[in-house]
């Protein structure tokens, strides 16, 4: 889970992640993490979730080390969030 600075928008994210998770039992680590850091974040995670779209070195980085990268904003709306949380949860499952 990445935004611009780790702090506020990815927090708010990665806690309704770990919020659904917990219901649905699921043991999966979630972190929010500084974008800025995102490339060397990248090698020790499975699954990205991004606020704002990554820009094109993340994304071949990403799919390199065969993590899966999806879309945040849906937590934060709320549209789509349903499609999106599947995807994760059948991620933590590989």
């Amino acid at each position: 889970m990445a935004c611009g600075s780790g702090v506020a928008t990815s927090t708010t994210v990665a806690e309704k992640i770990k919020s659904k998770f917990d219901t649905d039992h699921i043991d999966y680590p979630v972190e929010a993490v500084d974008y800025k850091s995102i490339l060397q974040e990248l090698p020790n995670a499975d699954i990205y979730v991004y606020i704002a779209k990554p820009d094109e070195e993340v994304l071949q980085e990403a799919e390199k080390l065969g993590i899966s990268v999806y879309a945040g904003v849906p937590f934060l709306t709320g549209m789509g969030v349903d499609e999106i949380y599947e995807g994760i949860v059948k991620d933590t499952r590989k």
